[in-house]
């Protein structure tokens, strides 16, 4: 699958020159790439958090756009390189999970481990693959070069599954922090689309939220429905409940991290449809 597209998403961060290296040796293979950085601010070696970025990105880009991830704190052992064809796009990555929950939202049509060498550039670095290895991976595709002619097709991929929410007895939804952005916004892996199968559309009135000791009321529609420095909850772009601070930052505020407890209830019984509901998709 050939694309003049290729988006970057590293750990790599900005203060060293490895970004800029990949994009040189990929740029070498084809002058004509378009790329694209998601991000290079994810956390050192979080290769769950670069999953829930990629999840939640991927599908805001054209067909055929090749998806460079290279959250690798595995390199130079023994977890593969893999190029992965779905419908609409290819992922080039490590086989350590990254590409797991993006992966549970698309059919994929096939997996490459990669092992041929002739896509790689030599020699291969102990401790850069993104140059050696998945930089020359990305651009030979994106030149048309076939993914099942780079190695082995493989169907044991690592697949990184995100913690998912759950109905209490109750008929509170638990949930818990699963990212916290730039703002120090916290959010959610419960989303809207879930919560509107248990609870039917909103407004839910009465909702109340519990991350740690604070307890915030009532749903917002934008963040300056509430005052400075409150906290508040919204549905955010992603489709997950977000909690925030108008104009502050939601996590110094709680003192949440990832993995923070969530809860959510509001005036509504349980219903046995909520009881047989049971656990369901983060994302």
């Amino acid at each position: 699958m050939s694309s003049r597209i290729v988006a970057l998403l590293t750990d790599f961060g900005h203060r060293d020159p490895f970004v800029g290296i990949m994009k040189g040796v990929m740029l070498s293979i084809n002058p004509d790439l378009q790329l694209i950085d998601i991000s290079h601010a994810i956390t050192p070696q979080r290769i769950r958090e670069a999953a829930i970025v990629l999840s939640t990105t991927y599908q805001y880009f054209p067909p055929h756009t090749i998806f460079l991830v290279v959250v690798d704190p595995g390199v130079g052992g023994t977890r593969r390189p893999i190029v992965v064809e779905t419908a609409e796009h290819v992922f080039v990555a490590p086989d350590n999970g990254v590409l797991g929950p993006a992966l549970e939202q698309v059919e994929v049509r096939r997996a490459i481990h990669a092992t041929e060498t002739r896509y790689f550039r030599q020699p291969i670095s102990r401790t850069f693959h993104g140059r050696d290895v998945f930089a020359p991976l990305a651009a030979w595709l994106s030149r048309g070069a076939q993914a099942h002619e780079m190695g082995t097709t493989i169907d044991d991929l690592q697949r990184l599954e995100l913690p998912r929410p759950r109905v209490e007895a109750s008929g509170e939804v638990a949930g818990e922090v699963i990212y916290q952005d730039h703002f120090g916004n916290l959010i959610t892996n419960i989303a809207e689309a879930w919560v509107t199968e248990l609870w039917g559309p909103p407004p839910w009135h009465g909702l109340e939220a519990h991350i740690d000791a604070s307890v915030i009321r009532g749903l917002d529609s934008h963040y300056a429905q509430r005052s400075p420095q409150e906290l508040g909850i919204i549905i955010d772009s992603w489709g997950l409940f977000e909690i925030f601070t108008y104009t502050g930052s939601a996590a110094r505020a709680t003192g949440a991290v990832e993995g923070s407890p969530v809860r959510i209830r509001h005036g509504h019984t349980l219903t046995e449809r909520d009881e047989r509901a049971g656990e369901r998709p983060a994302l």
